[in-house]
């Protein structure tokens, strides 16, 4: 294989704390691990969380702008300089721009999108946005956005969701799990899981915003607290809702027993010694932290949101589903992986096929298909 031959750009609004970004940069080191020359190019590296994550042999591009919708002109310059030709884009907006560059421009290069969450949920989402999101994003995503050459899902319910919006998208798309962060694997394959203590807590992870809908997990953790009179229930992450999550903590009366923690750049410790991490979000792409905590010995238990959690958790093996936004079930599952011991081995069984090493097979394969 000439090593100079696979180059690739991948293209994301920022490095910040998020899913999104984690696995940008996973994907760029393992595609750098498998002999590609990887471009990255970010809006700007404001709070740019996973920035130590990166392996200093990619080369990172900055476009110096705040939107996406404001750098077309330090896009181009870049296009015209490195001659890319093709892009991996882990953002909707970017995908739309880069396909408006192309036609107008009547550019080569080839565009492959990674599906970052269920379109139809999304779209919805968009509608409680501001002027420009609602009307101007929505619209260019919807005129143009099946026109990248391929659109990777994260899991068989996203794709079959973008399936139904774009039907001609069928031949177009595949389905391309996330793979468990290296860091995360390094650290299981040098400490002994069953030798970590747990400590009496839930725990949540991920930004404070509405579709997280962190305010089901705080219910469904006072419906339980009388019977676990040490339990707490631990939110990492940060984001505009916080005070309002606060508000509702102490309405339920457990204010003094839920701990906002922030964002965290070590969260390993904060899995490990849970007796359970909860998912409550309104919807997924793929949610990453499900797959995090089963890796690192913690079971899970999620609200059966499109999409994702069905296709990872195993009942009673690595977790519990739960009805979707229903809390007196949450509160029944939440019970359940109390009460129930996990077995490292079969957990980790339950997510083989996220290991990294497997995930970039599928990414080399179709990579080299394009290039």
């Amino acid at each position: 294989m000439n090593i100079n031959k696979n180059k690739v750009t991948l293209i994301i609004d920022s490095l910040r704390g998020g899913g999104s970004q984690r696995v940008c940069v996973n994907i760029a080191n393992g595609l750098l691990k498998s002999g590609w020359d990887v471009d990255l190019v970010v809006l700007n590296l404001n709070n740019a969380d996973y920035f130590h994550f990166l392996s200093q042999k990619i080369n990172l591009i900055q476009l110096n702008k705040n939107h996406t919708r404001y750098s077309a002109l330090s896009l181009l310059k870049y296009i015209f300089q490195k001659k890319p030709k093709l892009f991996l884009v882990f953002n909707y907006e970017f995908t739309v721009l880069l396909i408006l560059l192309r036609n107008i421009l009547r550019l080569k290069f080839k565009i492959i999108s990674r599906n970052i969450s269920t379109l139809s949920q999304k779209q919805k989402q968009l509608e409680q946005k501001t002027f420009w999101e609602r009307n101007i994003v929505k619209l260019f995503i919807k005129k143009f956005y099946y026109k990248a050459d391929h659109i990777i899902n994260q899991c068989n319910g996203m794709q079959k969701d973008l399936i139904t919006i774009y039907p001609k998208l069928k031949k177009n798309t595949n389905v391309i799990f996330n793979p468990i962060p290296n860091h995360i694997l390094d650290y299981t394959n040098l400490h002994d899981l069953n030798k970590i203590k747990k400590k009496d807590y839930l725990l949540c992870i991920g930004s404070l915003k509405k579709s997280n809908a962190f305010n089901y997990a705080i219910e469904g953790f006072a419906g339980i607290v009388k019977k676990f009179p040490n339990l707490r229930l631990k939110i990492v992450g940060q984001g505009v809702l916080e005070h309002q999550l606060k508000e509702i903590a102490k309405n339920y009366g457990v204010a003094d027993r839920v701990d906002f923690e922030g964002f965290q750049k070590d969260i390993i410790p904060f899995y490990l010694h849970a007796r359970a991490t909860v998912l409550t979000s309104m919807y997924e792409g793929f949610p990453n932290v499900l797959i995090e905590s089963i890796t690192l010995g913690t079971p899970v238990v999620s609200f059966d949101c499109p999409s994702g959690p069905s296709e990872i958790i195993k009942e009673g093996s690595n977790g519990y589903l739960v009805k979707y936004m229903d809390v007196d079930d949450l509160k029944n599952q939440l019970l359940a992986v109390l009460s129930n011991k996990f077995s490292i081995k079969e957990m980790s069984s339950t997510i083989e096929k996220y290991h990294p090493n497997e995930i970039m097979k599928y990414y080399v394969e179709l990579l080299n298909s394009f290039n």
